[in-house]
């Protein structure tokens, strides 16, 4: 009996060791560019990471914080396949350009996501930390290679949809805070012109549509917004409390969408500072906003009933 016991444990650990392997393949972190970035201005010493209290409603419970990001990758976050319906999202954490807040803002909204039949890349772009040692970029330098990042996320979605088993007209692009004005510059094209020479791409960039949460917003995006020809469907979603990216600026963008007869739809919850993520703790209803951009998404027909 003792040895019956001693081989189920054994086994127990190889199988929860396997489980455990997996998990990690399916969730490895790859270079963004390929085969590099040539002359690459966004240049650190060192890339940081530290580790922030976890959120008891975390799926990955893990809160890693990056910055110093010269080097950007991506991390996939497959559908599962019983429920996968074709839809795929790039994911842009926030963290002000200075970090990215991988995990809360981005890791634990994809494994929602992949439960409701939804493929997310996770991105990890190169960040500006004007007081790194050695750091003299420019930030109209920068912007262009942070937008590049975010259309290189776009680019590798479409152009493996049929290995991802997903829709190459169902991709969208959201993201948090700093990471939600990403978003925006990637769907409205805002540094379009001002692409570096490397980022070419066989595959249309353009997303399907986007959803910023508590977006950074500027008046670039309100001028392109009045003027750009082909603007995607918009889902907005803030906090009265936010005073970091204040509401206003949510109800400013949403109005001129409706002004274009634009599809978008404008979520601000009563309850909800800065910063909020998935919602859950701080509030019944501002931890809804996942489910409603899920309806949004039927409404839209980016998902069948």
């Amino acid at each position: 009996m003792n040895y019956l016991l001693k081989i189920g444990f054994v086994l127990f650990f190889f199988l929860t060791a396997l489980s455990n392997t997996v998990d990690a393949q399916k969730t490895k972190e790859h270079p963004l560019w390929e085969t590099g970035i040539p002359n690459n201005p966004v240049q650190y010493k060192q890339e940081k990471v530290r580790e922030e209290q976890v959120n008891e409603s975390s799926l990955s419970q893990k809160n890693r914080v990056f910055s110093q990001v010269s080097e950007p990758t991506y991390t996939l976050y497959k559908a599962k396949k019983d429920v996968a319906n074709g839809v795929a999202i790039v994911i842009c954490p926030g963290g002000g350009f200075r970090d990215v807040w991988f995990d809360r803002e981005g890791a634990d909204f994809a494994l929602w996501l992949a439960d409701r039949g939804i493929t997310s890349l996770v991105l990890k772009y190169r960040t500006f930390n004007a007081d790194a040692d050695g750091f003299t970029l420019q930030r109209e330098v920068y912007n262009p290679e942070v937008y590049a990042d975010a259309k290189q996320a776009i680019h590798i979605l479409r152009s493996q949809s049929e290995k991802l088993n997903i829709d190459k007209n169902k991709i969208g692009i959201s993201g948090f805070s700093a990471g939600g004005a990403l978003s925006l510059y990637a769907a409205l094209a805002i540094f379009e012109s001002q692409l570096p020479e490397y980022a070419s791409f066989e595959e249309n960039t353009e997303p399907d549509f986007v959803a910023p949460i508590y977006p950074g917003i500027n008046n670039a995006i309100y001028h392109t917004v009045k003027h750009k020809q082909k603007i995607p469907p918009m889902f907005l979603v803030n906090g009265a409390q936010d005073d970091v990216t204040p509401p206003d600026k949510c109800i400013q963008l949403y109005t001129a969408l409706l002004e274009r007869k634009i599809p978008a739809e404008l979520h601000i919850y009563a309850k909800g500072t800065h910063g909020f993520d998935s919602g859950i703790g701080r509030g019944s209803s501002v931890a809804t906003w996942q489910n409603s951009l899920i309806n949004w998404l039927e409404d839209m027909n980016f998902i069948e009933d």
